[in-house]
């Protein structure tokens, strides 16, 4: 009688274990995307896909993101996710902004990039600390993308064909990238 106890005390944890791990892998991503906008045609695959990519967990609070790797910092209250068709293909590339002055200083907020790929991947892209501004100019098919931050002076990013890279600062006033 034990060995039988034993072993449905056993699979009950197991039980209790593989549950916990689907319902922390499903609470991740639906706090991530819980204020997107413009990201309806996203399938629950590709939501679990880009918060993989992010290095995330649940925060130990309701409702906050925090880093995977101890990182020191405070717990995220959510972030923002947009959808934008920067290609012009009918289906959104993923914009991330992840509010953290801890891990992005005085620019408050770091932006990520996802896009998908001919074979269905997403591919993620690090723009760096800021707010993203999609721009009119493009190259290469994609929208360029200005990350504004604190100061004057801020990068536009343009499509290489692979990636976003730096293409020219742009003044906020006449004057302010001299020197740059």
């Amino acid at each position: 009688m034990s060995t039988l106890i034993r072993w449905i005390t056993r699979c009950s944890l197991l039980a209790l274990l593989v549950c916990n791990a689907a319902l922390a892998a499903t609470e991740g991503p639906d706090l991530l995307f819980a204020q997107a906008e413009n990201v309806a045609a996203l399938s629950a695959a590709d939501r679990r896909d880009i918060y993989g990519q992010l290095g995330l967990k649940p925060g130990s609070d309701p409702q906050t993101l925090e880093f995977a790797d101890d990182t020191g910092c405070p717990p995220m209250q959510g972030a923002g996710v947009q959808g934008e068709d920067l290609n012009h293909d009918q289906y959104p590339e993923v914009f991330v902004s992840l509010g953290s002055t801890c891990m992005y200083g005085n620019a408050g907020s770091g932006v990520y990039l996802f896009i998908k790929d001919d074979s269905g991947h997403w591919h993620m892209h690090n723009l760096g600390a800021g707010i993203h501004v999609v721009q009119e100019r493009s190259h290469k098919g994609y929208a360029d993308i200005m990350i504004g931050g604190p100061g004057f002076c801020q990068p536009v990013l343009s499509w290489t064909g692979t990636t976003y890279a730096f293409d020219h600062n742009e003044p906020e006033h006449p004057g302010a990238c001299d020197g740059r």
